[in-house]
């Protein structure tokens, strides 16, 4: 009995609370047709003809506050709330604000092209973004080989999430999708360096047999002798797009070789064989000091002299080499 009596007493209080609420809905709804209808008979009021056109309809108290007990529904503390607002139209633009602030609870928080400075600031408290630049974090992992591009990019990249107010958590993960990248790319150039490396060098031994050590030593002479060491090794570790080096491009070490040989006029100096070609110099130009007697004048020839002076310049580097 005592359960059955509980049951009636809580249906009771549902139906009446549903019958207040229902009065208090009706109230609302006639209250705002009757402020629709006072606005529709002013809006067309004449400038001239109507002298009170334009002044906002006044509230009758009674029936405001009769309107606040409706709707707070014997709640002292709800009928307390209500009385801050002075018309009907307040109590109406609350209502419609406060049903949108339910529907957008939980949702996240978003920001539009117009959103304002406080909207900026409370979206950045909400997702742990600084409200300063320097401040925003982000570093590449342990372990990531970092580039000197990548250190350049990297607070500009920290810089434009700041700008954009992407959440710290949204860039730590585009961060370390680049890290990825980067690793996965440079592996690939890195392997296809080896391989490019591998196959010139197989292909220029088979090119040149005996001469490849001679052809190679002399360009190595050349380009330290102009470039100094620190310059020749930077030159020879320049990579090209497909991640090969300049130092394992064929046509550039035959380029070289080629330019190095004209230089040194042999690559024999490099090979081992200095005496071999020192004597064959000697030889020439004892050749040219007899022209010098038998033949004067075609000695003075710019010819003869631009080749004599050719062959002083081999021998002397053949006896720097010597000693």
């Amino acid at each position: 009995m005592a359960e059955e009596a509980t049951t009636t007493e809580a249906q009771a209080s549902q139906q009446m609370d549903a019958t207040q609420t229902g009065q208090s809905s009706d109230a609302a709804t006639a209250s705002q047709q009757n402020a629709d209808a006072t606005a529709t008979s002013t809006a067309d009021a004449g400038t001239i003809t109507d002298p009170n056109a334009g002044k906002e309809p006044t509230q009758d108290v009674g029936d405001l506050q009769r309107f606040r007990e409706q709707l707070a529904g014997g709640d002292e503390g709800i009928l307390k709330g209500l009385e801050r607002y002075k018309s009907i139209e307040a109590i109406s633009k609350a209502f419609k604000e406060a049903r949108q602030a339910v529907k957008n609870a939980g949702k996240p928080l978003a920001l539009s092209d117009k959103a304002t400075e406080e909207e900026v600031k409370a979206y950045r408290e909400a997702y742990g973004i600084p409200a300063d630049a320097k401040d925003y974090p982000g570093a590449f992992r342990d372990g990531f080989k970092a580039s000197d591009f990548d250190n350049a990019i990297l607070g500009d990249f920290k810089t434009a999430m700041h700008e954009r107010n992407v959440p710290p958590a949204a860039a730590a993960a585009a961060l370390d999708w680049y890290q990825d990248f980067a690793t996965a790319q440079q592996q690939e150039l890195d392997g296809n360096m080896a391989k490019v490396a591998k196959q010139t060098q197989a292909d220029l031994r088979s090119e040149w047999g005996g001469e490849y050590d001679g052809n190679i030593g002399a360009v190595q002479e050349l380009m330290k002798s102009h470039l100094g060491e620190d310059g020749f090794n930077g030159m020879m570790s320049m990579r090209m797009m497909d991640g090969s080096r300049l130092q394992d491009h064929p046509g550039f070490v035959k380029m070289m070789a080629q330019i190095a040989t004209d230089y040194y006029g042999s690559n024999a100096i490099f090979n081992g064989d200095i005496e071999t070609t020192s004597k064959t110099i000697d030889e020439k130009l004892a050749d040219y000091r007899k022209m010098q007697t038998d033949d004067p004048e075609k000695y003075r020839s710019p010819a003869v002299q631009e080749a004599v002076a050719a062959l002083y310049a081999q021998k002397e580097k053949l006896d720097a080499r010597k000693r």
